[in-house]
């Protein structure tokens, strides 16, 4: 991970940043992330189970990282699809945690009949080209137990939880310390 100075200004929501686009920043153990969402071309999947029943170490609710590095298997394909990824010269894409979910829902909201509403940034608006889904859910790595994991659902603005052998998007993200 590169770090960036936090002297250096961030780009706007949505603007080309670190490999794919900038959708905003949070707090992972008491440090400044951006977190930075991947091209939908390249870092997102359609109907990709998230993995097998039974308990692993992705329980982090904010460090997707770690979360997917834990399950980076043959056993989870979305975490094994995203950290497989280089994209932008960049190895560290990984599922989002739950938390990380959060930003991208609070920055990137492609409909506008939701507090928030519709996203400023034009390429994640609804039918733009890097827009979120609003008819399906997106698995993130953090488990829910044994048997089911987080999901965050861009139409309905809910996150829940679906049977880890459900079939949902995948979208990539990565973290840059400020």
């Amino acid at each position: 991970m590169n770090h960036i100075s936090t002297k250096t200004p961030l780009p706007a929501i949505g603007e080309l940043f670190g490999g794919g686009y900038f959708a905003g920043t949070y707090i992972e153990n008491g440090a400044l992330h951006a977190l930075i969402v991947a091209p939908k071309a390249e870092g997102e999947a359609e109907e990709m189970e998230w993995g097998a029943a039974g308990e692993t170490a992705s329980r982090s609710l904010i460090d997707g990282l770690a979360n997917s590095d834990a399950i980076n298997d043959d056993s989870h394909p979305a975490a094994r699809f995203c950290r497989a990824l280089a994209i932008g010269g960049f190895t560290d894409w990984h599922l989002p945690a739950l938390d990380q979910m959060s930003v991208l829902r609070a920055n990137l909201t492609p409909e506008n009949d939701h507090v928030p509403g519709q996203t400023t940034a034009e390429a994640f608006k609804e039918g733009g080209p890097e827009a979120f889904e609003t008819d399906d859910a997106y698995w993130a790595s953090t488990e829910w137990s044994a048997g089911d994991a987080w999901y965050q659902h861009f139409g309905y603005g809910n996150q829940g939880n679906y049977l880890k052998g459900w079939r949902c998007r995948v979208r990539a993200v990565r973290k840059c310390p400020l």
